[in-house]
């Protein structure tokens, strides 16, 4: 049936109707930063964090002394220093006059007020990028700091896998078997070294891999409530249990255990924000700080990098 020519619809004045706009802001960014979040915070008084690590000599089954014999000196071995720079992370923005006091859709009430709810959100996941992949550099006067992060700093405890082995790829139970050795054999090599993981970071494809290994797992599941478990969130090793964490800024090349007790935020400066100088029709803020990963040593972690 054909509309009639003088028929008044919404397509000839839609510039004069109302509107129908949501009663928020839907944020579709990545807001999560796990790491960042789980470790505790410290303190630190210079631009450089350092940590004094030592080791004990390895056990000696015949340390036995003839009766009588007179002492001899053991080797002494000397104690090392492991150190990370802070970086100062910022997240300066500008909001006119006009704009954050006109009416806006969205719920949004004070423009400025949203503006920085959303940097401390965004400073956030750029702290949790830095701790995971941050590459250092000392800095001078005219370069910026940048702290290193777990990918860098772990040099003991690293195991190494090919990208196109059947036991990074392959779903065969036998391909899986041995994917769930070399996790292992990451786990057993940290507690080789005196320490004990509890928690493993991966990106989307790595968690989903180790949820496979439920594939080799006989559950018994109450029919009536539906639900199939796929996922493995606790993985029970002869290590320790750990939780298994989804870290969207873990390569999928990389899969990183820590001991969350050995690692956290050290800072210099907490974050802030602070309103700048007037020189426009705005306001103009900045949220800054100052801080960097601590970790007592870099044993405290373990990486498997595929290549």
């Amino acid at each position: 049936m054909a509309i009639p020519t003088n028929s008044f619809t919404t397509y000839n004045v839609a510039t004069a109707n109302q509107r129908d706009v949501s009663s928020f802001v839907t944020n579709v960014s990545p807001t999560d930063s796990p790491f960042f979040s789980m470790i505790g915070a410290s303190s630190m008084v210079a631009r450089v964090k350092e940590n004094v690590t030592d080791t004990n000599t390895a056990a000696n089954k015949d340390n036995a002394l003839i009766e009588g014999d007179t002492f001899s000196s053991s080797a002494v071995v000397d104690r090392t220093v492991e150190s990370n720079v802070s970086q100062i992370f910022s997240k300066p923005f500008e909001v006119t006059e006009t704009q954050d006091m006109v009416l806006k859709y969205g719920g949004v009430k004070s423009e400025i007020s949203y503006q920085l709810k959303k940097k401390f959100t965004e400073i956030a996941t750029d702290v949790e990028e830095a701790f995971i992949q941050g590459s250092s550099a000392t800095g001078a006067t005219n370069v910026a700091r940048k702290l290193s992060g777990l990918i860098e700093k772990i040099t003991t405890n690293t195991t190494t896998a090919a990208t196109n082995a059947a036991l990074w790829t392959g779903t065969a139970a036998a391909e899986l078997a041995a994917f769930e050795d070399l996790l292992n054999d990451m786990f057993d090599q940290a507690w080789e070294t005196g320490n004990r993981m509890n928690t493993v970071l991966v990106g989307g494809n790595r968690k989903r891999r180790i949820s496979k290994l439920t594939d080799k797992v006989t559950r018994n599941i109450d029919a009536e409530k539906k639900t199939q478990i796929l996922s493995i969130n606790v993985y029970d090793s002869d290590f320790g249990t750990m939780n298994i964490v989804l870290d969207r800024y873990v390569p999928d090349v990389n899969i990183i255990a820590v001991d969350i007790e050995m690692w956290s935020t050290a800072y210099l400066r907490r974050f802030k924000q602070q309103k700048l100088a007037k020189v426009s029709d705005g306001t103009n803020f900045v949220i800054v700080g100052e801080l960097t990963l601590d970790g007592k040593t870099e044993k405290g972690a373990a990486i498997i990098t595929a290549s």
